[in-house]
Parts: structure tokens; C-alpha cells; sequence
């Protein structure tokens, strides 16, 4: 379930840089936490550009949020598009989670397959909608690019991205700075996700 990495004669886990997906929580790697009820959901009113979190039932989700200790405690998250006859989320999914890895769209509803109750936020940044748009297109560009997970945590290049860089590039390319901010993991400084619900910055547009 995560992946060791052996450099420079440190031997360190990457439990926290593993984006949770659904098939991360295939029978025995649930944890027993209450499900969110995709039926009670009402997604009226969503709009492209805004941003989903959530935080998974799996055993990576928990040992992700456990690491970063943050007042909300998320796992993963994703940009929405709303097409004309469906949402769907761009996100970032190491592989073995997903159908491949890196940069891909996932449907909405299956986004939530695996979310627990209580955990799952649609924020929208206080911006206009046109930048909001611009924003989204970005995601969907990277996604059309092939790019692979990062595994390396390395926020320096675009080469490779989880979850929470492909919000920040997206976000230093439209407005030219990002919301998200960083702990120090061993020598690399890793996102995390509260800076998304700031509501001086964001709208909490739906929290289920």
C-alpha cells in the first residue's frame, strides 16, 4: 500500500504522498468509518473551476491524515468540470489506484465512491468565473499530457504531479500564486490541503 524510497542512505516511507482513490479501498484495506451517502448529495449549483476534498475510508487516507495533522483531515482532491451531460473531477492517482497513473478525470459520482461522511467539500475560490474556467482548463490540459504521479514529491517542475501540485500549478498559472502551503517532510516540503478552505479566500459551496 505505499511505496519505500531508498536516497542518499535514507531509507523513508511516502505513506502521505499516496493519493487515495476508490480502488484503494477494496475490502480489507477499509477502515470502519461511515460512508457518504452519494444519494443525500445535492450538486445543484456546482460549477466548473471549483475544487473537490474529501478524505477516503482506506487505510493510506488514514495514515495520510494522521502524518499531516491538519484541523480538517483530507486525503485527496481534484478540480470539477461540468460537461453538458455529466461532472466529472480532474485528478492526480498513483497507479495501482486507478485505471493508469498520473494526471486523469474520474466522474463525480465515482470520485465519491470510497469518501467518508462528513469529509467531503466543494470549495470555489472568490475569483470570477471566467478565471475559474481558465483555471479548470489547465487541469484538463494536464490530463490530456500523460503526466505521471509523483512519487518524489518534487514541487520544483510540472514533469510529474499528486494531487495537490496539479492545484498548484494550475493555480500559479492563473493567478500567478497558490493557496495551498507546505510541511517539511525530511528535506521536502509537501503540500496540504486546509489552505483550500480558507473562506477568505473560498466559498464552502457544499460539505457533506
Amino acid at each position: 500500500m505505499y511505496t519505500l524510497f531508498i536516497k542518499n542512505g535514507i531509507v523513508w516511507s511516502m505513506l502521505f504522498l499516496t493519493c487515495l482513490f476508490f480502488s484503494c479501498s477494496n475490502s480489507d484495506s477499509y477502515e470502519e468509518k461511515k460512508s457518504l451517502s452519494i444519494s443525500s448529495c445535492n450538486f445543484e449549483g456546482i460549477k466548473t473551476g471549483d475544487i473537490v476534498l474529501k478524505r477516503g475510508k482506506g487505510k493510506v487516507s488514514r495514515m495520510i491524515t494522521d502524518y499531516f495533522k491538519e484541523k480538517v483531515p483530507l486525503s485527496h482532491c481534484g478540480v470539477v468540470v461540468c460537461a453538458q451531460d455529466s461532472t466529472f473531477i480532474v485528478h492526480s492517482v498513483a497507479e495501482g489506484y486507478a485505471r493508469k497513473d498520473g494526471v486523469q478525470t474520474i466522474l463525480l459520482n465515482d470520485f465519491l465512491k470510497d469518501c467518508q461522511a462528513n469529509y467531503f467539500y466543494i470549495v470555489r475560490k472568490k475569483t470570477s468565473q471566467d478565471l475559474s474556467e481558465l483555471f479548470a482548463s489547465k487541469a484538463l490540459a494536464y490530463a490530456q499530457q500523460n503526466i505521471r504521479f509523483d512519487d518524489d514529491a518534487n514541487n520544483a517542475d510540472k514533469n510529474e504531479m499528486s494531487c495537490t501540485e496539479l492545484i498548484y500549478w494550475c493555480q500559479k498559472e492563473v493567478y500567478n500564486s497558490s493557496d495551498l502551503t507546505t510541511i517539511k517532510i525530511i528535506n521536502k516540503d509537501v503540500f496540504v490541503f486546509n489552505g483550500l478552505l480558507d473562506t477568505s479566500k473560498y466559498e464552502i459551496v457544499k460539505h457533506y
